[in-house]
């Protein structure tokens, strides 16, 4: 039997053991995967993920607000499988491999652990004490294989009176405070779910930190990466502005406190807009030049950034009035030429046809066994010895369930099928 371990990347040859959950852990491994480490996530057949894999029983219909809902699966159709179809999973699991095992039982977490003994680590983002209570504590798992790397992201840290709360990334965002700056000075607050994004590279980092600690050591480590804190990093300066001058931020909209004009104006078309920003004097007159010298614009005062923040709701109206009748591509290209910093707001089937990405052959081909055949994202990074390979679509459950079992763990066929019995294999949820 033929692994389908990757030959490629500077992570190649290494084995990675994928316990994460939702999308902040999932995308630090996909991102160790397109570096052409072995990534082996692993499921259980008795514990349905929600969180990672959406409803087990999407409803269906013609209704349009079912219809939005499952907006997430291919043609709209859940399907007999929702949980390989939804694009919630399959966007983060590229270049994964995918097998089952129940791990609150003795038989499966003994596999697992025999799993470790010839893995480099793990990676999980449960929350604080899942893995000790499945008696996978990290001195468990150091007792097995010395030289294992073991990365945990729990959202708030291993320690401390919060620990254990659970949620989701707007909920934890909420408690670093950047809730309290997205938004509109008039109180209108915008979500998002920027810590997942911003913990799949640090998640990453900190494996790769824990290599380079193994190759000068030759031991393995516990690398703790608590998602809060390092998202509080992504807002630094509103942080220190609060220690240093004791006051909250202010919500600034799509306006800036340093550079005025700046904002998101509305162009021809069907909502397409236009998002600029003036960072100097000198762009201003570039950016009035490009309007033609607008009447309502020619006032000495404008000339310094005080003087347009000040009128800025009077500057604002006339650049709508000039962006409105013109393609958002048009403008771009014109303040581009000028000087003036400016892009298109794109949806993502803009981003998808963008000339930019499509030069560059940032989307793959890829084709899923249930999902069918679809573009994905590439990799964030390209090496140039060693550029990242899209060599598989995310996985099914189970799908490698013979490439683990019989090949690195060595099971006979006798005792595959005693697992199969057990409910520790198969391709569907029980």
């Amino acid at each position: 039997m033929i692994g389908p371990a990757p030959t490629f990347g500077p992570l190649a040859g290494l084995r990675v053991l994928d316990l994460t959950v939702a999308l902040a852990g999932a995308h630090s491994t996909m991102l160790l995967a397109d570096l052409g480490a072995e990534i082996i996530k692993v499921e259980s057949l008795q514990h349905y993920p929600a969180s990672t894999k959406g409803p087990r029983h999407p409803a269906t219909g013609p209704d349009p607000v079912l219809r939005s809902a499952n907006r997430d699966y291919p043609e709209f159709e859940p399907g007999d499988d929702p949980w390989n179809r939804i694009s919630w999973f399959n966007a983060q699991a590229r270049n994964k491999l995918d097998m089952t095992v129940d791990l609150t039982r003795e038989r499966g977490r003994e596999l697992f652990l025999r799993l470790v003994e010839i893995s480099d680590g793990i990676v999980e983002n449960n929350a604080a004490g899942t893995l000790e209570k499945l008696r996978l504590a990290p001195e468990e798992l150091l007792e097995r294989n010395p030289r294992l790397v073991v990365v945990r992201m729990p959202p708030l840290g291993l320690s401390g009176p919060d620990c254990g709360a659970t949620g989701f990334g707007w909920h934890f965002e909420e408690l670093a405070g950047m809730l309290s700056v997205q938004g509109y000075p008039d109180g209108l607050t915008v979500g998002s779910i920027h810590m997942d994004a911003a913990t799949g590279p640090g998640g990453a980092s900190a494996f790769l930190m824990g290599l380079m600690q193994r190759r000068r050591t030759g031991a393995g480590s516990v690398v703790e990466l608590a998602q809060i804190e390092n998202l509080l990093h992504h807002m630094g300066d509103q942080v220190m502005d609060a220690a240093f001058n004791d006051r909250v931020p202010e919500r600034w909209g799509n306006r800036d406190p340093n550079y005025a004009p700046q904002g998101v104006y509305r162009c021809a078309g069907e909502d397409q807009w236009i998002a600029l920003t003036v960072r100097s004097d000198a762009e201003w007159l570039s950016l009035r030049r490009e309007m033609g010298g607008p009447v309502a614009l020619s006032s000495s005062d404008l000339g310094s950034v005080s003087g347009r923040r000040a009128r800025h709701d009077v500057i604002d109206a006339a650049i709508a009035d000039w962006t409105l009748p013109q393609a958002k591509e048009e403008v771009f290209r014109r303040l581009q030429a000028a000087g003036v910093p400016a892009g298109p707001v794109l949806d993502e089937s803009d981003a998808f046809a963008d000339p930019q990405l499509q030069s560059r052959g940032f989307f793959h081909l890829l084709t899923h066994p249930s999902a069918g055949t679809y573009f994905v994202p590439g990799s964030n990074f390209s090496l140039s010895a060693t550029p990242p390979v899209m060599w598989r679509a995310a996985p099914v459950l189970g799908q490698d369930n013979e490439y683990v079992y019989r090949e690195l763990l060595g099971v006979t066929e006798e005792e595959y099928a005693v697992l199969v019995a057990e409910g520790h294999v198969g391709d569907r949820y029980l």
